[in-house]
């Protein structure tokens, strides 16, 4: 009896083994046929539609193909970040928690890296093809050659993408839900860049309204998970300009939104 429960168990461990070889058979000849990617320095950028790679090309207004983005760009109707900052800042004194918690704001635009993240060769090629943002979208092709690029871009979690995933998330014409889940995946890289959709005035309707609606929110998400790090970016920049839309608009709808994320906060 005991020769054949071990006889069975033998048989049943080679089948498992047998099982198993195979698999990673399969799987090994399974990632051999998947294509690879053109080495970075022959191809920047690029993405895989249909099986296939493609080529990302982007051109400038001259219409000669452009690699490498420009670091002047800003978002269409707003202000650099800078702007907004108080008068005479470089007279501030240094312990002065407002110029503190500016050069923070200024160390997060400068050091992408700082919170992790790798640098992928092929972002630049992408940034390029989608920057400057387009004016509209002209048609479902057009969409389409927005969407790929934006799509591959969104997956490489690069920390310099972050400007341009900024840039389409409080673009009118792009509500693209992807977008949303990777700016807030970078956290305090993003508050740079949506601190400028806070606008002395904000309109009350339109492109840039919605730009100010968007920022807004996300700044509240990012400020309220990561309120230590920013070292004092919310006490001192972000809810002092809140208060400060509140106090000034007479747009119920800005009134509405400042109010929540006013209270989300201070919670």
């Amino acid at each position: 009896m005991k020769t054949k429960i071990i006889s069975s168990l033998c048989i049943l461990l080679a089948l498992c083994l047998a099982i198993y070889f195979y698999a990673e058979w399969q799987k090994q000849h399974f990632d051999a046929a998947l294509p690879v990617p053109p080495p970075a320095d022959e191809q920047p950028g690029g993405h895989w539609h249909d099986g296939e790679w493609h080529a990302d090309d982007a051109h400038d207004d001259t219409g000669e193909t452009e690699l490498i983005p420009s670091v002047d760009w800003k978002p269409p109707n707003t202000q650099p970040h800078e702007a907004a900052k108080p008068g005479n800042l470089d007279e501030l004194d240094a312990d002065d928690p407002v110029a503190k918690a500016w050069a923070k704001v200024d160390s997060l635009a400068e050091n992408p890296f700082a919170w992790g993240g790798t640098a992928d060769p092929r972002t630049p090629g992408l940034i390029a093809q989608l920057m400057p943002r387009p004016d509209g979208i002209e048609d479902d092709g057009h969409a389409e050659e927005i969407l790929l690029p934006l799509d591959d871009l969104i997956r490489l979690r690069d920390p310099r993408a972050i400007e341009t995933l900024v840039a389409y998330l409080c673009w009118s014409d792009m509500a693209y839900a992807p977008l949303g889940p990777a700016v807030s995946a970078m956290g305090p890289l993003a508050i740079p860049y949506l601190l400028p959709y806070l606008e002395e005035e904000p309109p009350r309707e339109g492109e840039a309204f919605l730009g100010f609606i968007t920022a807004s929110g996300f700044l509240a998400n990012i400020g309220k998970r990561h309120r230590e790090e920013l070292d004092g970016i919310v006490e001192y920049i972000l809810l002092p300009k809140l208060e400060e839309i509140l106090a000034t608009t007479s747009s119920s709808d800005v009134r509405k939104d400042v109010e929540e994320q006013i209270d989300r906060l201070k919670q």
